[in-house]
């Protein structure tokens, strides 16, 4: 988990290079323009959405496990289903930071199971721009391309309030984060219902 959130400061860092860069403007505008829209966009993927109650989310996502939609990634921490309109298809692993047991922000990694260091066709570099298109025709197009100083790349795409940062994780995955821009997540504040103890009435002998 830690190395989760190092990554997703990174390109938090990496988004905040860019608006600091001589390519400011874009972003800004962008930004501003979509908070003043007055728009929501709370809409994720598979019927997930941005404050979505945990409870919802693991009701919704039992009800697709037995559609056979989504599983438990390995060591069950995580939700996997795959994208089947690749060749081959791209696997997708992902689980929210709640707030106030809503969905605030979810990060979603991406990979082939056939990945290996000598398989340079399913080396991230590759996987991204697949990745990319999908968002394309789940989103719409409009991702702004941003560099930093040491040539990283990440796309980010704001509509209304909800923003997506998508660029690459490491060798294997590329890694898309989804924020809500009018909540915004502080890291302290990330809750794990799963791992909260349910309150349960007792009766007095």
């Amino acid at each position: 988990m830690k190395q989760q959130g190092l990554i997703f400061l990174g390109l938090m860092l990496m988004v905040s290079l860019f608006v600091m860069s001589g390519c400011q403007s874009d972003y800004e505008k962008m930004r501003s323009r979509e908070m003043a829209s007055g728009v929501r966009h709370d809409s994720l993927f598979f019927g997930f959405y941005m404050g979505m109650p945990s409870e919802d989310f693991f009701a919704h996502c039992l009800n697709l496990n037995r559609q056979r939609i989504l599983t438990n990634d390995v060591g069950g921490k995580r939700v996997k289903c795959y994208i089947k309109s690749t060749n081959p298809q791209i696997a997708m692993t992902f689980y929210p930071n709640f707030k106030d047991d809503k969905i605030r922000e979810i990060p979603v990694e991406f990979y082939y199971d056939s990945w290996a260091p000598w398989n340079k066709e399913y080396w991230s570099d590759q996987l991204l721009p697949k990745v990319l298109a999908t968002f394309e025709k789940w989103y719409g197009k409009g991702f702004l391309k941003v560099e930093n100083e040491e040539k990283r790349v990440v796309y980010v795409k704001i509509d209304g309030n909800r923003q997506i940062v998508l660029g690459i994780m490491d060798d294997q995955k590329v890694k898309a984060n989804f924020t809500d821009l009018l909540n915004p997540l502080d890291p302290k504040d990330i809750e794990n219902p799963a791992a909260k103890p349910k309150t349960t009435s007792q009766t007095k002998r």
